[in-house]
């Protein structure tokens, strides 16, 4: 549904001010008519001989037709750019036809003749084109959600090329408002910032692929912001500090008779073992059932690195088993709720 509101609509008094314009611009383009047709006869008659009188008629004709078949396209928000450079060809055609004689005269060429002939083919085609930049203008008002919002020029004069890179990624990312294409743009400069705060200078070469490839879509979030459908968060939020347990003492080890050879075996780490890691865990867990992602070992390991917290492989997945026996505080809250 189109928010966007349509053009006013003319009151009476506009109505018939663009009535009189419309005639007036008529009658321009009659006189012109009428001025060029004797002059361009009298000089085609040596070469079209009876049929000389067909050169004015055409040439003046085709000028009206292709300048009101732009007019209706535009309004008709159909418009052929290339179709407005007919009919300038077409009036530099008459000006020419008009001007030739007095321009090349044996004593000279006549001035007064020379401007007398162009000005009024000018000004026809300076009206119908001043018509039709209105027409389309009112034309793409009731067609606003379509139609790429511009840039002021006072931009374009003290940032060049930053608002010609902005201009182009609205044009690539298909952004027609321009403040929604500023808030990106912020959204933009923010996660870069991020990624060189946690990469360095050389982030472009140390981000993940991933990460560039959200970076370059312009879907990449920066901390801290609140994160879209179609967003994703550049860093997982730190969870709230939590009091550390006591590390707990292990007891001495009782001294064998006989020594026996160490077996280099790896020992695994108890679900017990990351109780300070549950709460981060629970939040990575419901960052990614909120996008729809199946949350795997290495998944949850990635998460709980870049948050800046230390993570072995093994711990992950004892962190996973965990989460995935346990309830977490959402269905407890659901479930006091419901009791």
């Amino acid at each position: 549904m189109n928010d966007q509101p349509g053009p006013r609509p003319l009151s009476e008094g506009e109505q018939t001010l663009i009535s009189v314009t419309a005639a007036a611009v008529g009658v321009l383009g009659l006189i012109g008519f009428v001025i060029s047709f004797a002059t361009v006869m009298d000089a085609a008659k040596p070469t079209f001989g009876p049929l000389a009188f067909l050169l004015p008629l055409g040439v003046d004709l085709g000028i009206g037709v292709f300048s009101a078949l732009d007019i209706v396209l535009a309004r008709l928000d159909m418009r052929v750019r290339w179709l407005r450079f007919i009919p300038w060809t077409l009036t530099a055609v008459t000006v020419y036809l008009n001007v030739a004689a007095y321009a090349t005269a044996p004593g000279g060429p006549n001035w007064f003749a020379v401007v007398a002939h162009a000005i009024l083919p000018g000004l026809w085609v300076v009206a119908v084109e001043i018509g039709t930049h209105a027409v389309r203008k009112r034309a793409n008002l009731a067609n606003s959600s379509r139609r790429l919002d511009s840039i002021r020029v006072s931009r374009w004069l003290l940032s060049p090329v930053p608002t010609f890179a902005l201009w182009r990624r609205m044009v690539l990312w298909e952004v027609r408002s321009y403040p929604e294409a500023l808030n990106r743009e912020r959204e933009r400069i923010l996660a870069k910032t991020d990624l060189q705060d946690r990469y360095g200078r050389l982030w472009q070469f140390k981000a993940s692929r991933r990460e560039r490839a959200l970076y370059k879509l312009g879907e990449l979030a920066p901390a801290g912001a609140p994160v879209q459908a179609e967003a994703v968060r550049l860093t997982p939020p730190v969870p709230p500090s939590t009091p550390k347990r006591p590390a707990l003492t292990a007891a001495p080890a009782r001294k064998s008779s006989s020594r026996k050879p160490r077996k280099t075996t790896r020992s695994a780490i108890a679900p017990s073992e990351v109780d300070d890691l549950m709460p981060l865990g629970w939040q990575v867990a419901a960052d990614h059932d909120a996008r729809g992602v199946t949350l795997t070992r290495d998944r949850l390991r990635d998460a709980v690195r870049q948050t800046g917290r230390s993570i072995s492989t093994d711990r992950a997945g004892a962190l996973l088993a965990r989460l995935r026996t346990e309830a977490g505080p959402a269905a407890e809250n659901a479930e006091q709720e419901a009791a």
